[in-house]
């Protein structure tokens, strides 16, 4: 009868720690599922912008470069010089093919001489169409501009008057033959707001050496 106590008394303590065990199991896993479906219902709710990320996303912005644009101020008076005169190089700074090509042709057409075409050197350009010129080619520089809607004119260094023509994310299209046609060709003109000064060199100015 002793020994039947015993190992009932044992069985019972074994059962006991079993129901234990798996009492805590349960907590644990229970409380390890209610932890996961916070954290998904916290990242659904930072994701559709209703909470506010726990972390800066600055990192991928691009930073500015600082680098300030150049708009120049036409000389007084100007008016738009002859296509027939423009020298012009084409850029595509998109990654839409061939848009360097149709546009050349289409310039090459108003009687503007194409140099070159071809990528932007640069990389891509998130305007719509950018004119770079250089002091002695700002009249044609604006010039050029009136063929393409939304253009802004630059300025760099280039000792020349050509003109170069970069195409951007925002350009869908040029002026056609008949809107270049119908451009009044005396018409002044304008220089944009806040643009700088150009001190270009007299064009009867002897040759250095």
């Amino acid at each position: 009868m002793t020994e039947e106590i015993v190992t009932d008394d044992a069985a019972l303590r074994r059962a006991a720690r079993r129901r234990r065990l798996q009492q805590r199991q349960t907590v644990v896993l229970g409380g390890l599922v209610i932890v996961l479906l916070v954290a998904a219902l916290i990242a659904g709710a930072m994701w559709a912008g209703l909470l506010p990320a726990p972390f800066s996303r600055e990192f991928s912005r691009e930073e500015p470069t600082g680098q300030q644009v150049v708009q120049p101020c036409l000389p007084e008076g100007a008016v738009p010089v002859d296509l027939g005169s423009v020298t012009a190089n084409v850029y595509n700074g998109t990654d839409t093919a061939g848009l360097a090509a149709t546009t050349a042709e289409t310039l090459g057409a108003a009687g503007v001489l194409i140099n070159q075409q071809a990528n932007w050197p640069q990389g891509a350009y998130e305007g719509v169409v950018q004119i770079v010129t250089g002091p002695l080619g700002v009249t044609a520089g604006y010039t050029v501009a009136r063929l393409f809607p939304e253009s802004v004119v630059t300025l760099d260094a280039r000792t020349d008057e050509s003109v170069d023509v970069v195409l951007g994310a925002g350009y869908t299209k040029m002026l056609s033959a008949d809107e270049i046609a119908a451009l009044d060709p005396a018409a002044p003109l304008t220089s944009p707001e806040g643009c700088q000064p150009v001190a270009a060199p007299p064009a009867d100015a002897p040759a250095e050496g």
